[in-house]
């Protein structure tokens, strides 16, 4: 049960778990406190994002830049949140449960006043549980550890605060859904496909006009760096870059990145003029980092609006549906022959077919439809963070932005965890890998559509509930 010091309830809402907090309507100070904690692993140290390399025992050859943690505390009256951003891939959900169990424990913060967000960067230590390779347990509880300490750090920094926020484009994603004359679609660059180019930003700053947190999104993958050498080397990728170029305009290590709906696009340097991504290089990283850098920059220089504080936040489960599952023969196949189904990893298909012939063997029922967190955080007058727990696309990020009037708004994936890609309804005919991927993610089944539906209600719920 998520706990508050004011209300609780909880609603069902079309199959949606609704949790939220009833708030305190007087005027109180905002105060914020950030704090940044590195979680560079060790040398060795297993890794995800690129299927095959992160099987290779010998893990992470060297470290290219430095990994960090960043959280943002903020407290208005007896209201509590708290922001994370990680340069990690993705979380699994028995994951961030963890991270804001050992956090709140030590806080005394409710998990859905805990709002975790991973860069997605693909040249990071294993955490989650996609692809089947195992998370090193060293290397988690580290990484706890760390947790604990930034957010401790944060709360223990925190000060009154003023806020601000603007709204601009981004060059930095490309769409890499490639539709053929066919009508399905290669992974491929496609400067004329959808993508997310909003770029928000907020300023905190102290009575002094010091900068606190400059918070930004921008919704592409970080997987620019590609190669045998270094793709096994540890970086932060293109968010890394843009923060450190930030920090230094800014005179403070103060930014906090968090991963937009970059589901479905990737870094426009590696894909202008070409047919095929780029195996994007060094110089590529801080190229997209530099771009990245000076949109936020630009609009800060064009000036910030004063927003009034108004701290809330609220969670709500949604039910997005599954595909029915096939029997335990059609598992059976894949597992007897799973170079059919995949060329790249037959392998790691094989383990997962196993995986549901097993639950069926054991009695247990395949689920009908997955659990995606959404997870709404409002900072002030109509500047709102709305999180999903999910490989969010682009189209369904620019959903969330139209539903808002006017005002600033994050729309966010890889929030409190990633349960699978989340694509249109539209993409599930066009077929690509954000549709197919489902079984890297251990679900039964694909998306059955008709999820934009379930989001909106969400999001209309949130609302209700104050996060506007």
């Amino acid at each position: 049960m998520f706990r508050c010091r004011y209300t609780w309830f909880i609603v069902i809402l079309g199959g949606a778990l609704i949790i939220g907090c009833g708030v305190n309507e007087k005027n109180e100070t905002l105060k914020a406190g950030f704090a940044r904690v590195n979680i560079t692993p060790p040398v060795g140290t297993p890794m995800t994002g690129f299927g095959s390399r992160d099987f290779d025992p010998a893990g992470c050859r060297d470290v290219h830049d430095d990994l960090y943690v960043r959280a943002l505390w903020l407290e208005q009256g007896e209201r509590k949140a708290l922001v994370m951003g990680f340069d990690l891939l993705f979380f699994s959900r028995d994951e961030a449960d963890r991270f804001k169990g050992a956090v709140g424990r030590r806080l005394d913060i409710a998990p859905g006043d805990i709002l975790l967000n991973t860069s997605h960067t693909h040249t990071g230590p294993k955490v989650g549980t996609w692809f089947y390779t195992p998370p090193d347990p060293f290397y988690l509880n580290f990484l706890e550890q760390a947790i604990v300490k930034a957010a401790l750090s944060a709360r223990d920094n925190a000060r009154p605060a003023s806020l601000a926020s603007g709204n601009g484009r981004s060059d930095v994603p490309m769409s890499r859904r490639r539709k053929r004359p066919d009508g399905f679609v290669d992974f491929a660059p496609n400067p004329q496909g959808p993508v997310c180019d909003a770029l928000p930003v907020c300023l905190l700053s102290d009575a002094e006009n010091n900068p606190i947190c400059l918070l930004f999104s921008i919704s592409c993958h970080p997987s620019t760096v590609k190669g045998v050498e270094r793709s096994y080397w540890i970086s932060a990728d293109f968010p890394g870059t843009a923060m450190g170029m930030i920090d230094d305009y800014l005179g403070a290590q103060v930014s906090l990145f968090l991963q937009g709906a970059g589901g479905d696009s990737k870094a426009s340097v590696i894909g202008r003029d070409s047919e095929e991504w780029r195996a994007g290089t060094w110089d590529d990283v801080d190229a997209a980092g530099a771009m990245a850098a000076d949109e936020v920059i630009g609009i800060i220089e064009g000036g910030l609006d004063t927003v009034k504080p108004d701290l809330r936040s609220c969670c709500i489960e949604m039910q997005w549906r599954l595909e029915e599952p096939r029997n335990r023969a059609g598992y059976a196949e894949i597992a007897a022959n799973p170079q059919a189904h995949s060329e790249s990893m037959p392998e790691v298909m094989r383990m997962w077919a196993r995986e549901q012939i097993a639950l069926l063997d054991r009695g247990y029922e395949l689920p009908s439809s997955v659990t995606v967190t959404a997870h709404g955080i409002s900072l002030g007058e109509n500047v709102r963070m709305i999180g999903i727990e999910g490989e969010l696309v682009a189209e369904l990020g620019n959903l969330i932005i139209d539903h808002y009037i006017g005002g600033v708004t994050f729309p966010l994936g890889y929030t409190d965890g990633a349960q699978m890609y989340l694509p249109t309804t539209a993409m599930l005919g066009e077929g690509g890998y954000e549709v197919e991927s489902y079984w890297e993610y251990r679900q039964p089944s694909p998306l059955a559509g008709g999820h934009e539906k379930i989001l909106s209600e969400a999001l209309a719920k949130m609302g209700e509930m104050g996060v506007r």
